[in-house]
């Protein structure tokens, strides 16, 4: 009897223990994984807090009197910005700011222009900047006059 029951103790035991080192094992796997997600997580928001968004819209006025605003929605300061696909014959831009030198987070600024006869129904037009995280950044938008 005594012998019987040291045997289910230390088989109790053992039990105990393998289920401990399977479980610690699953925990510290899922710790790794979290750890990981968070670094990911935590050298993504560093690299966005480089990085400029620029990009527009165009609001619509009288008499084919339009205004293209351009603004930054990143969480960078964009430099050294330019537009390609204004320089159409239909379109006549009245605002010469391009490149515009500077342009801070949730900034905006307006280029007004008039659309003359026979205008295509959109427009496309590719940003260009640099910011803190690349040079030579590009975004390509189309917009409809």
């Amino acid at each position: 009897m005594g012998l019987a029951s040291i045997i289910i103790s230390i088989l109790a035991l053992l039990g105990s223990l393998a289920t401990y080192i399977i479980h610690d094992r699953k925990i510290k796997g899922q710790e790794k994984m979290i750890n990981d997600y968070q670094l990911a997580k935590f050298k993504e928001d560093e690299e966005d807090k480089k990085k400029a968004l620029v990009c527009g819209n165009i609001i619509k006025k009288v008499r084919g009197q339009r205004v293209l605003k351009i603004y930054n929605k990143g969480k960078a300061t964009a430099t050294n910005i330019n537009i390609q696909g204004l320089d159409i014959q239909e379109i006549e831009v009245y605002d010469k700011i391009l490149p515009y030198e500077l342009m801070n987070p949730q900034d905006c600024a307006d280029i007004r222009f008039l659309i003359i006869m026979d205008a295509p129904p959109t427009l496309k037009l590719t940003y260009t900047w640099d910011d803190e995280y690349k040079t030579g950044n590009t975004y390509t938008q189309i917009l409809s006059l």
